[in-house]
């Protein structure tokens, strides 16, 4: 009897062992991992900020990280991504000149003071139909969501699928998402610009009054692109993109983490987005004869986490505009989260 109650004695605290450690090596299983997912040259604060940021990112979205903090500036967990984002200033003109042979015109919005620093505060629910700097088309969906995954065909000019005429303006085109967030205040843009001098599609950023530029880490034009845009944390927003790269025509993928007040984890209050337009100078009726076509849209999965979503739907939509009209932007309809846009000014 008394080596039965030594033995059961003996195995309790063994297992109260084993149950007191498997927290404990958990996290630091997890630390570990992250750890080694910063390169040894990110060190001291900026080592520390990057783990902190990347432990709300899922580990297949963790291995090309840049996070833009409040102050603007660029952290990365590697240093050569460093130098991929910048922040551009915006002339009187709705431009931004991010080196001696690109020049880019933004989109202007009379309800998103991101994209136009004379604008009011965002509504608290849906979008405005209305004058945007050039034509558009935009699915916005009801509040709620916090995550969205999709695919989309970035057109190439080698394919006649897109053609910018800077004759007499300097035209845009962009594919991006985003939304704004439950306070109203907060609004991101998060996508894809056109360089007609590269035949490519840099990652552009709008939060806070600020726009961000990707310089060097571009995609091809003409394939399907997968991204994701949604909140890690609250207060955050974060942009995952994979594809082929331009530069060295192989596989990568990157995640762009930023502050963005309002937005919640949870959903609540947030709207998400998805654009396709071209941003112009031109005065309507935009006849500058710059076109973007077959921008696909599928695969959209909307939710509020990578295992809380569902294909997004009529339901799940708060609205949809087309503009100027369906002329000019022209829609192939199959469901809410599946479309081709197709915009010509002309």
């Amino acid at each position: 009897m008394k080596k039965m109650k030594t033995a059961l004695a003996s195995s309790l605290t063994l297992l109260s062992l084993v149950v007191s450690l498997a927290p404990v090596s958990a996290s630091s299983n997890n630390q570990r991992e992250l750890e080694k997912e910063v390169a040894a040259g990110i060190t001291g604060q900026e080592r520390q900020i990057m783990i902190d940021v990347m432990k709300n990112l899922p580990k297949e979205e963790r291995e090309n990280v840049i996070y833009i903090d409040d102050n603007g500036q660029i952290h990365a967990n590697k240093t050569e991504l460093k130098n991929v984002f910048g922040k551009a200033d915006v002339s009187e003109e709705n431009t931004v000149a991010v080196s001696s042979n690109e020049t880019f015109t933004l989109p202007k919005s009379t309800d998103s003071p991101a994209l136009n620093k004379n604008a009011s505060v965002t509504p608290m629910a849906g979008y405005a139909c209305g004058e945007a700097g050039g034509p558009y088309r935009r699915v916005f969906s009801n509040p709620g969501f916090s995550w969205w995954s999709g695919n989309v065909y970035l057109p190439s000019s080698a394919n006649n699928e897109v053609y910018v005429n800077n004759a007499t303006s300097n035209d845009t085109p962009y594919i991006y998402t985003g939304g704004h967030a439950s306070n109203g205040a907060s609004e991101v843009d998060a996508g894809f610009q056109y360089s007609k001098t590269y035949n490519n599609w840099a990652h552009s950023i709008f939060t806070g009054g600020v726009y961000y530029h990707n310089t060097s880490f571009r995609f091809k034009a003409g394939q399907n692109l997968t991204f994701k845009f949604y909140v890690p944390a609250d207060g955050q927003v974060a942009l995952y993109a994979a594809g082929i790269r331009y530069d060295t025509n192989t596989a990568d993928n990157y995640t762009v983490v930023t502050n963005a007040s309002g937005w919640k984890k949870s959903g609540a209050g947030n709207e998400i987005k998805r654009i396709t337009a071209i941003a112009s100078n031109a005065p309507k009726p935009y006849s500058t004869g710059t076109y973007l076509k077959n921008v696909k849209w599928t695969n959209s999965m909307i939710g509020t986490s990578s295992t809380s979503n569902h294909q997004w739907l009529a339901a799940d939509t708060g609205g949809y505009c087309t503009y100027p009209n369906s002329t000019q932007v022209s829609v192939n309809y199959v469901n809410a989260g599946e479309e081709t846009v197709n915009i010509s000014m002309n």
